[in-house]
């Protein structure tokens, strides 16, 4: 049993570091290229996927794992860029929503491709860094994608 519950911590602490390197490099290689941040792009992304007339901020905080007040900060960057905009809910009038607009759906698009191509190579760089390896290995390998790899 403490053998399991250290190997769970280990793990913990091997997907905290693979997340914050991984997240870093991504965040840079976005504001570079892109021109946003990595909570940007995802913001975009989220608002790129949802419904078109907007999504309510409560649920953009929880598509990003955010407080309320963070995406209300986020969506007001987002806005100085001219890459989304807030409104008013046509059904409830108390509640905002956050839109994207065409330029916001743009830079969406164009961020996505340099997102899936850094994560790739974050996520190889990452599997031959002895802090991380252990921790991708199990993503990479995990029993539903060796189900899946069978089936084809």
């Amino acid at each position: 049993m403490a053998q399991r519950r250290d190997n769970e911590i280990e793990l913990w602490s091997q997907l905290s570091v693979l997340v914050a390197e991984v997240g870093n490099t991504l965040d840079r290689k976005l504001t570079r290229q892109a021109g946003v941040g990595l909570t940007e792009f995802l913001a975009l992304n989220a608002l790129s996927q949802g419904d078109p007339s907007g999504m309510r901020m409560q649920q953009l905080a929880e598509a990003l794992g955010l407080n309320q007040s963070s995406v209300s900060r986020l969506v007001g960057r987002l806005q100085e860029l001219d890459l989304a905009e807030r409104g008013a809910s046509e059904t409830d009038r108390r509640g905002v929503l956050a839109r994207i607009t065409d330029e916001g759906r743009k830079v969406a698009q164009e961020a996505s491709k340099l997102f899936s191509d850094e994560m790739g190579v974050a996520l190889h760089q990452a599997g031959m860094d002895g802090r991380t390896a252990a921790v991708v290995a199990r993503l990479r390998y995990s029993p539903e994608k060796r189900g899946a790899a069978a089936a084809d």
